[in-house]
This record gives structure tokens, sequence and C-alpha cells, in this order.
């Protein structure tokens, strides 16, 4: 038998006008808030299963739900914690909501959390209402859905034979460095692309902007 799924969504704190989307991601999943990520959770009408954070900007609140509070003089940010957790309780198909913001340190942050879940073979996704950001090596098919573009960048190390299959723009066992562009802003031709990496890994983008 296979690893059984666990699913699992963590809200942080980032400001958004919309929460909409929230809905299509939410569903089946265990949910840990970050920090005042909980005010997101309570305004959608979602109830936290998890509550973490240190609470130096926003009131500590009293859920009906499970509650850890962290000292504000800590080393990693109230989101990367309830990464930690999620990974330490055994869910392995975790999303991060609400990530990205105006903050581009805790945005940045946020991506290497995906890194993080990626290096321990779990995975990761970084969502807002245009994008949804993961990492990704070896073989993988995109499906375009609601997106009308991706972009990728080699992360941290040269990516060796990138091919793109069935895009508008396709490669043939490219080499691409971390510092390059070209794959920035493809767009589907079908349905489903494929994307194979012979060595490193890249980040991905999907994007409905």
């Amino acid at each position: 038998m296979g690893t059984q799924i666990k699913k699992c969504a963590i809200i942080s704190g980032a400001p958004e006008e919309n929460l909409s989307y929230y809905s299509k991601y939410l569903r089946g999943r265990y949910i840990i808030c970050a920090d005042s990520g909980y005010k997101k959770c309570l305004c959608f009408g979602a109830s936290p299963d998890l509550i973490i954070g240190d609470f130096d900007s926003s009131e500590c609140p009293n859920p009906d739900c499970e509650l850890v509070t962290l000292n504000p003089r800590k080393d990693y940010t109230d989101t990367f914690h309830c990464v930690m957790e999620a990974v330490e309780r055994g869910y392995n198909d975790i999303i991060i909501l609400g990530g990205i913001g105006s903050r581009l340190d805790h945005t940045y942050s946020n991506i290497l959390s995906v890194v993080y879940c990626f290096e321990r073979k779990i995975a990761c996704s970084l969502i807002n209402e245009k994008n949804v950001l993961s990492v990704v090596s070896g073989e993988t098919v995109i499906k375009k859905g609601d997106f009308k573009y991706f972009s990728l960048f080699a992360l941290f190390e040269k990516c060796e034979g990138l091919s793109i299959i069935g895009a508008e723009y396709d490669l043939d066992c490219v080499d691409v460095e971390p510092s390059a562009q070209l794959t920035q802003s493809n767009e589907f031709k079908n349905d489903e692309v494929k994307i194979v990496i012979n060595k490193g890994k890249i980040i991905l983008i999907l994007s409905n902007d």
C-alpha cells in the first residue's frame, strides 16, 4: 500500500483584499493558522484546528481549538513554525495560503518553507489569489486549469537538461542557470504541459493574472 495522504492548510497573516479563493483549497484539510491568520479564518467562516503564534502584533485569541503560544524572541517565523509542526504531525500535502504579501522578506521566507518541505519529499505549495508556487524536479505534468502562464526558475544551482513539452515555447534539454529568465511567463498550448529535468530543481509558478 502507498503512503497515506494527509492534507493540511496553513493560513498566514499577509494582508489580502479577497479571501474568496480559499474555498477551493480548504476542503478536507486540517487547518493551522499562523498568528493573525486566525482572523482571516474567522472572516471566511472556517474553523481552525490549531493556532500557532507569538501574537506580538495581534491579540492572542481564546479559541475552541488547540493553541500554541510562541516566545516573540524566536529563530523562525510563525508560518515556518506552522510548517514544521505540520511536518512533525505527519502531514505530507501542505498548502500555505496568505503567505505572499507586501513584506518581501516574509514572502521569501515562505518560499523557503516550500523548499524545506520539498527536501523532505513533502508536497507543498505557496498560494494566493493569482499564483501557485511549488518546487519540482524529475518529471512533472502541470495542468492549465485556471492558469494562463507558468514560469520556471532554477533553484540555487544550475538546472541541467530542462525540457518543456506542450507549451507555447517548448525547450529541448537546455541547461538553465539560477540567474536565467528565459523560462519566465510561458503559456499553455494544450491543457497539459510536461516538464522534464535531468538534474536539479526548479521553482514552478502558475499564474492567472
